[in-house]
């Protein structure tokens, strides 16, 4: 015997899945956008964290700017979302035993592929770290630079 009572549902979960999927599935892209702006932040923290690192262990300033420069390039190569490669600026203001250098990377996300959910079509993500100049190191200068009592005239 058929309930006359009971009111037709025939279709209303595929118009219930139809409406919803497409939210659904802007919901993951925006998911994928914030991981990859979580991931290259996370990217460009640590290059900045290696590259105060390895500057501060140089021997002048001159050479903490190089080898700042280096380490962060290096820390992101291989990195396809940081258009035109990571921008690097070492400040050596304090340099010399006890003092302190601090690395600033700086380098533009791609998002081109996610723009079509509403995010920019690039972002541009800072790293910033200060390492300690070591006290007790001796800090001569540069092996064969002009200081050098050593090099050639």
């Amino acid at each position: 015997m058929k309930d006359r009572g009971a009111p037709r549902e025939r279709g209303s979960m595929s118009l219930e899945m139809v409406l919803v999927t497409p939210i659904f599935i802007a919901f993951l892209l925006f998911l994928a956008g914030a991981g990859r702006m979580v991931d290259a932040k996370s990217q460009i923290d640590g290059a900045a964290r290696d590259a105060a690192r390895a500057a501060s262990i140089a021997r002048s300033a001159g050479s903490a700017q190089n080898l700042a420069a280096d380490t962060a390039a290096a820390g992101m190569r291989g990195t396809e979302w940081c258009s035109g490669g990571p921008s690097v600026q070492t400040d050596t203001s304090a340099w010399g035993p006890g003092g302190s250098v601090g690395v600033t990377v700086t380098c533009d996300v791609d998002l081109g592929d996610l723009a079509f959910i509403g995010l920019p079509g690039s972002k541009r993500l800072q790293g910033h770290a200060i390492a300690p100049v070591d006290t007790f190191t001796n800090r001569g200068t540069d092996p064969g630079g002009a200081d050098d009592p050593g090099a050639a005239p």
